[in-house]
């Protein structure tokens, strides 16, 4: 075998080992589930106004383990334009991609909060691990799944709001005084909170210069869905309303009971 027969061998297999590898770790990041991952950031929009001036705009996925929070993040220089009302930015180069490796403890605000960013203490704790294209892609397989995850969410909430939405008030007949919670909010309002069907349901009615308004929220794997009907919001109310007022009355005339 000639010497450039060698070299070519050689080539190719320090090509096949790096390459190899990438295809286990991105087989490892296709067998993690996606709801382990913690999304940080939002796509850049220049039609926004923030009050603090950015040289990057940051975007993340992390998630914990063994050795510390690792990181995939997205990093995209932007100019930064004052206007009244606050500063908008503009990708100034295409983003950078970067894998870390964080301490244990470490929150995502590190980089996504400006005031954070930068300061000796965190850039000394971080760990690059990858950087570039290979970066790249595992950000990119991460983001693929974790939006495919919640677009599989969605579509199973808004299924579950629409069957239970469907029969609400038999659902809520269903229930009892001691599956509700009672809910604190501003003054005037009374509010509950229920398990219905692996739903939480929230109902409310806040009273304010001798009118009354009701509301009910149905929420679900951080998802939420608001009643628009209000005589059906008031009907709910007024079911679970009763029911826990019936339920304290008897509990204190037990009580009373026992006093003689």
């Amino acid at each position: 075998m000639n010497d450039d027969s060698k070299k070519n061998d050689a080539g190719e297999g320090e090509t096949a080992k790096p390459s190899g590898l990438l295809e286990k770790i991105k087989a490892t990041l296709a067998n993690t589930p996606a709801d382990r991952w913690e999304q940080g950031g939002e796509p850049l929009d220049s039609s926004k106004r923030y009050q603090r001036a950015q040289e990057t705009w940051e975007q993340l996925f992390c998630t914990d383990t063994k050795t510390g929070v690792l990181v995939l993040r997205c990093s995209t220089p932007v100019v930064s334009n004052f206007f009244a009302g606050g500063y908008n930015f503009v990708e100034s180069s295409v983003p950078r991609y970067s894998v870390e490796l964080r301490p244990r403890g470490w929150a995502p605000k590190m980089i996504l909060d400006p005031s954070f960013r930068g300061t000796q203490a965190t850039a000394r704790q971080v760990q690059v691990l990858a950087e570039g294209d290979v970066a790249r892609q595992l950000y990119n397989e991460v983001q693929v799944a974790v939006k495919q995850h919640q677009e599989s969410l969605r579509r199973d909430f808004n299924d579950s709001v629409e069957r239970l939405s469907a029969n609400i008030r038999e659902q809520i007949q269903g229930t009892a005084a001691e599956d509700w919670q009672t809910v604190e909010g501003e003054a005037g309002y009374t509010g509950y909170r229920g398990d219905v069907n692996g739903m939480t349901v929230t109902v409310g009615c806040t009273v304010r210069d001798r009118s009354s308004s009701h509301s009910m929220t149905f929420g679900k794997y951080g998802l939420k869905w608001e009643c628009r009907d209000m005589n059906l919001c008031k009907e709910v109310f007024t079911m679970v309303d009763e029911s826990v007022r019936q339920a304290s009355l008897e509990q204190l005339g037990k009580v009373l009971e026992d006093m003689l």
